[in-house]
């Protein structure tokens, strides 16, 4: 659990994460509403000032209810949740990627009055092939196999290199261990379906290499924060693409 220093006052931490681009800060109240956000979760929520977010919740920002559930866990438990990679819609409709890191704070009584977060926002594309040819093989395998039940000592093997070394590799490159990297192109493919084509939720785990369709759907909404169809209705709603049609 974590308190502030005394007399650390949370829009000093604020200032400062203002100047962190990539990575998103909040602290909320119990009901979930924003106390304190920086700059960068103001730009990625669509608003132009930081009085249009405080005092709201995620779902009143963000026009869907993402997390809320994770949120409410954090506050009841007390217990924090670190390093979750999560998948988001951005405004317009596009999909990020971040790695969320939720603590609980503690009032004077020690009784949980809020949390606080940190969510880093991860590069949209990374190309590491020029510098890392051995790599490439391997990455291109999660990319084009990701159906597949791959793992993760047969991709080291491809790249010519150890378990240890691909994962530590995969580490300082993406942020991210290789099952989250697969985990991570399973679900990108996944909102990239439910956004573009009418394929129904059980089709599109399939494709994703999921047989179980409940594993499936359980694991989006981790990572998303809403089911599939959920996603689904939130991504067309807001950016009204015509889907590609299901082929016969």
């Amino acid at each position: 659990m974590t308190r502030l220093p005394d007399g650390l006052p949370i829009a000093l931490v604020e200032a400062l994460l203002d100047h962190a681009a990539d990575t998103m800060f909040y602290v909320k109240d119990t009901a979930l509403r924003y106390v304190s956000v920086n700059s960068t979760l103001l730009r990625l929520s669509g608003r132009r000032d930081k009085r249009d977010v405080l005092g709201q919740t995620a779902t009143q920002v963000f026009g869907r209810p993402y997390y809320t559930a994770q949120d409410e866990q954090v506050i009841r438990t007390g217990v924090a949740l670190t390093g979750q990679l999560e998948l988001y819609l951005r405004p317009g409709g596009q999909t990020g990627w971040c790695l969320t890191t939720k603590l609980p704070l503690l009032g004077p009584c020690g009784s949980v009055i809020g949390l606080c977060g940190i969510s880093q926002v991860l590069p949209v594309t990374r190309d590491p092939g020029a510098r890392y040819p051995r790599l490439a093989e391997a990455l291109d395998t999660i990319q084009q196999r990701y159906a597949e039940p791959l793992r993760v000592r047969t991709l080291a093997t491809s790249a010519g290199l150890s378990e240890d070394q691909f994962s530590r590799t995969i580490q300082r490159l993406f942020g991210l261990t290789p099952k989250q990297l697969l985990m991570k192109t399973r679900m990108g493919g996944a909102s990239t379906l439910l956004l573009t084509t009418n394929l129904d939720v059980g089709e599109i785990a399939t494709a994703c290499g999921y047989a179980d369709h409940s594993a499936f759907a359980r694991q989006f909404q981790k990572v998303a924060g809403l089911t599939p169809s959920e996603f689904r209705a939130a991504g067309t709603a807001g950016d009204r693409r015509p889907l590609l049609k299901r082929q016969a």
